[in-house]
């Protein structure tokens, strides 16, 4: 990388812990906004083509996939976000030898994983089929398609937040906009034109993956501001990036397994209606969420590179900000969630008993949506902090508190007993990390405060 390069660059990076708070939480969430409507403008897309190209069968198949498709975002997330902690605080405490070393590791982790997973999913199909609820005439379009993504795994890279954490919004954005743009292209030839089916759906996901993954070899041996010369991925880091990891595995391995869960439960009380009505609300589900997601990438880097830099107060800013701009967008979610159901059904399909079906579910699932921020927004902060304990446990305990009310609530209701619990312990867990993030021994170890009232916050320094 030449000099000049290099001295941007840094400038780009620096400009994390001097620009306004504001400015630098609207760049970057407007930035992770725009790549993450793009990414689900390609679900949306995909989804469409599959149930008016192929039928409601099929995207019910690839609808029972869909718990897998979360767990291989997560698991790229997770690596590429604990790196990007890391990276990002190294940065903002002047390492940048020991930020390269990190994303060298990242990359080390990632592939060793890719390939677990992909040997491990192979060797188990059967039975990860079935209990995705891949049962009736949706089993093979959901063996199609799972094979295809299997394969193709080692592509789904995660290293753009690693790019962010490097100050590089601009890059950061095109590695989604150039993938996502390709697959809806190759969507529309292999299963339009040329008539593959969910293999072809399958097939311009992996395609898109595999130009993600050359664009991030491209980034970090053109573009990177760092410098690979002589630096090792390292153990340490690689075990590093897990445990800062784990909260984002966390977050987003808890979706996946709530996806598996409601996809088990509606196969066993309602059958291929249930799964494939339900494979539609989630697509407006992601939606909804994609704001908030947007407000948790946003902070990471700014919230990680000013606590690496000692400029505590400016990384508070950040994590209210991002937490009210994911509060506001949750109450605009919830008004449309309850006020047009059925019309956002009709987008997808014209039967009308998936119609009913999905539109009273969302009725009754739609309050999740004001409570998901508060875990979402606090957890991020805290895991680009460090503070990988806490994070984890903020991540996880909807889930945990979805799981038994799951199962009670949907045996004596059925499925307005699971939506039901989908709401319910959504605002429990909004609850339960609101009031432990008030508790002087929790607050003791959370050095930033992040939700506590200044007249609760005792001083310190960062």
């Amino acid at each position: 990388m030449s000099a000049a390069g290099a001295h941007s660059a840094k400038k780009s990076a620096d400009r994390l812990g001097t620009e306004n708070v504001g400015r630098l939480v609207a760049g970057f969430a407007l930035t992770a906004l725009a790549g993450l409507l793009l990414n689900f403008v390609y679900s949306l897309t995909d989804a469409l083509f599959v149930a008016w190209g192929v039928g409601d069968t099929a995207m019910g198949g690839v609808s029972a996939v869909y718990p897998f498709v979360i767990l291989q975002g997560a698991i790229s997330t997770a690596i590429g976000g604990g790196a990007a902690s890391i990276v990002s605080r190294r940065l903002g405490g002047g390492d940048n030898k020991g930020a390269a070393r990190a994303t060298l590791s990242a990359m080390t982790a990632f592939y060793l994983t890719a390939a677990a997973v992909t040997a491990g999913g192979f060797a188990a199909m059967p039975s990860l089929l079935a209990g995705m609820g891949a049962t009736g005439d949706l089993a093979p379009h959901a063996k199609t398609y799972f094979t295809v993504i299997l394969a193709g795994n080692v592509f789904s890279t995660g290293f753009s937040s690693i790019i962010r954490a490097e100050g590089k919004n601009v890059y950061s954005l095109l590695i989604w906009v150039i993938p996502v743009t390709l697959n809806i292209v190759l969507d529309a030839v292999f299963i339009l034109a040329l008539g593959w089916g969910v293999a072809g759906s399958a097939a311009a996901t992996v395609m898109s993956q595999f130009v993600s993954f050359a664009m991030s070899v491209l980034f970090f041996t053109r573009f990177s501001s760092l410098s690979f010369s002589g630096v090792r991925p390292s153990l340490r880091d690689i075990g590093s990036i897990f445990a800062i990891g784990v909260p984002s595995l966390i977050q987003m391995g808890t979706l996946s397994l709530i996806s598996l869960i409601i996809n088990s439960v509606l196969s066993k009380i309602d059958g291929e209606t249930g799964v494939t009505a339900f494979g539609y609300m989630n697509r407006i589900i992601t939606l909804a969420v994609v704001p908030f997601a947007a407000a948790a990438q946003a902070l990471a880097p700014v919230v990680g590179y000013n606590y690496g830099a000692g400029k505590g107060g400016r990384a508070r800013t950040a994590a209210r900000l991002c937490l009210l701009i994911a509060l506001s967008c949750a109450a605009a979610a919830f008004v449309i969630g309850e006020s047009i159901p059925r019309l956002l059904m009709r987008i997808f399909t014209s039967d009308a008993r998936l119609v009913a079906y999905g539109a009273r579910g969302m009725r009754i699932a739609a309050p999740a949506l004001l409570f998901m921020p508060v875990p979402l927004i606090a957890g991020a902060t805290l895991q680009a902090t460090g503070r990988k304990i806490l994070s984890a446990a903020f991540f996880a305990v909807n889930f945990l508190l979805f799981l038994p009310l799951s199962f009670g609530l949907s045996s004596a209701l059925g499925a307005d007993g699971l939506w039901t619990a989908y709401a319910l312990s959504a605002a429990a867990a909004a609850a339960a990390v609101g009031v432990s993030l008030l508790l002087p021994s929790v607050r003791a170890r959370c050095s930033l405060s992040l939700c506590a009232p200044p007249y609760l916050r005792r001083p310190h320094s960062v």
